[in-house]
């Protein structure tokens, strides 16, 4: 994974904490649970969405290496890189990801 697990957990805290700030989300915690308990689930939920969403990227770039490696000439530099983002864009939208 291109970022740590401490980079993401800290992107879904702020995440969580800006939009329940900016009052785009509104939070209730249930009755008898502890203080920021709620909070923790709310985190790790959107922890967990972070971190698949990286994992199928990653999928889709093994997948675009794979294509590229078929080539039966090696590719370098700039031209590896514009054949690179074209078969990302390919694939995900196929896959009806959006980069």
């Amino acid at each position: 994974m291109r970022l740590s697990e401490d980079k993401v957990r800290r992107i879904a805290e702020r995440l969580h904490d800006e939009l329940e700030q900016q009052g785009v989300l509104a939070y209730k915690e249930r009755p008898g649970s502890k203080p920021g308990e709620g909070r923790a689930a709310r985190v790790k939920h959107i922890y967990d969405f972070i971190v698949e969403d990286l994992r199928r990227e990653e999928q889709i770039d093994a997948e675009v290496e794979e294509v590229l490696n078929s080539y039966s000439r090696e590719l370098k530099g700039t031209e590896r890189d514009i054949l690179f983002r074209k078969h990302k864009e390919e694939i995900a939208r196929k896959r009806g990801y959006t980069l």
